[in-house]
């Protein structure tokens, strides 16, 4: 097991880290299936409401290749069909069945899997839904299938801080999962799998198939920054990457014939620990959140997830809800020589910074945007050792190719930049909308 070194980085002490127990909550009455989470997607729909489904059926599919679908995880009537804007398809919510009637596929052995044509495999994952759990970089868009990658990444950790434990998601499935890492072996010859280094002791019986090792510090076991540290060559720049929720999803589903279910999901909440939960896929957010404050905000990720409405569901890439008090954004008396030991701060400016102390955070700003000072604190955190500011300058300017020299497409989009700027300035989202425009333009 290699030892990857990330130097930058960071990892604030936030109230809310949820237990390594696990309760299974019961089905709820609805699912839906998401299209909102899902990025650079064209959907086109295949059901209408009233229509009865099955576990497995085709709901909708990309437009951009009809073949891959995403599909029903439940069994039930489509009671509702949520559009945005320009029609633009949001969701699919399903009423569900007592019980479940599956959509059969043939199974996969373990022996068959090394006769099996590769289109054939290919052709089994689209239209049983889980294809897109392969996303290929820069832009994390769905692997292509004509390509042949050069290294496949695997992530025992997933993208927030506060993602399920590796060690409770394989705990009983590493059957699945090592059938999952020999089903990306047909795809590439060199397979990467990371985990923390604080998450090793409760993965003994995965230990074997893990490659490298990485620090603690947020966001070393991002695939954007491992395939950052290990690329030699222009090749690796197109490298795909899948977390091991959906690896071992992939070898369920090949095993049984059967589309699963089921995921691990944490809802974490400022001084409210809570258990990691089993749930239907598709479950509604208000099921997971409980006593939810008007004013507060729900979001996929602390540092880099999307905002979630209350009245919609878990998305398919989804596995972590983090519930943000939304207080009063007042202006603090005298607040520049106040001690801030209550503050969260990257740089050593509050008392905050000497206190082990978990914090609570709230999502106002706290200030107000400002014009870039040239501080580098975006520069000194980026775990990529990208310089944020200048990318975001010559976007500004629109100078793409001076962005593309300084490593736009390098980007992880942890989100750490904009989280220490003292300027407020949502660099994150400026560099990440800077690569789709790039990305949609090559397409």
């Amino acid at each position: 097991m290699e030892r990857i070194k990330v130097s930058k980085g960071f990892t604030p002490r936030l109230a809310g880290t949820p237990d390594t127990s696990l309760i299974k909550l019961p089905d709820s009455t609805t699912i839906g299936v998401s299209a909102m989470d899902i990025p650079y997607i064209r959907p086109k729909l295949l059901v209408k409401e009233n229509e009865s489904v099955k576990t497995g059926t085709p709901l909708f599919c990309d437009k951009r290749d009809k073949s891959i679908q995403y599909v029903s995880p439940g069994t039930g009537t489509v009671k509702k069909i949520c559009f945005g804007q320009r029609r633009r398809l949001q969701e699919v919510v399903i009423s569900l069945d007592k019980s479940d009637k599956f959509i059969q596929f043939d199974p996969v052995t373990k022996s068959a899997l090394k006769t099996i044509s590769k289109e054939k495999l290919i052709l089994l994952l689209k239209q049983g839904g889980l294809w897109q759990s392969l996303r290929q970089f820069p832009a994390k868009d769905t692997a292509d299938s004509n390509h042949n990658p050069a290294m496949i990444i695997v992530s025992l950790n997933g993208n927030d801080i506060f993602s399920p434990h590796p060690g409770i998601l394989l705990e009983n499935e590493k059957t699945a999962f090592e059938f999952g890492l020999d089903l990306l072996k047909c795809f590439s010859d060199s397979i990467i799998v990371t985990a923390r280094q604080s998450s090793l002791e409760r993965l003994e019986s995965v230990k074997a198939h893990i490659t490298h090792r990485v620090p603690d510090t947020y966001p070393a076991w991002d695939p954007g920054v491992v395939l950052f540290h290990l690329k030699r060559s222009s090749e690796e720049n197109s490298a795909w990457c899948i977390n091991a929720e959906h690896l071992v999803m992939m070898g369920k589903f090949l095993l049984t014939g059967q589309y699963p279910i089921q995921k691990i999901v944490t809802v974490t909440k400022n001084g409210d620990k809570r258990p990691h939960l089993l749930v239907r896929q598709g479950t509604p957010i208000k099921t997971l959140a409980g006593n939810f404050h008007k004013n507060g905000i729900i979001t996929t990720g602390q540092f880099n997830g999307r905002i979630a409405d209350l009245d919609s569901h878990m998305g398919f890439f989804d596995n972590t809800l983090n519930i943000i008090e939304n207080k009063e954004d007042k202006e603090e008396l005298f607040g520049f020589i106040r001690s801030g030991i209550n503050k969260t701060s990257v740089s050593k400016t509050f008392l905050s910074c000497l206190s082990k102390n978990y914090k609570q955070v709230d999502c106002n700003i706290h200030g107000e945007e400002r014009a870039c000072i040239n501080c580098s604190y975006c520069e000194t955190i980026c775990p990529n050792d990208l310089m944020p500011s200048f990318i975001m300058k010559a976007l500004h300017s629109h100078e793409i190719e001076d962005a593309l020299e300084y490593g736009l497409l390098d980007c992880c989009r942890c989100g750490l930049c904009s989280y220490t700027c003292p300027s407020k300035i949502e660099l994150t989202n400026i560099l990440s909308n800077g690569m789709d425009s790039y990305y949609k333009d090559k397409e």
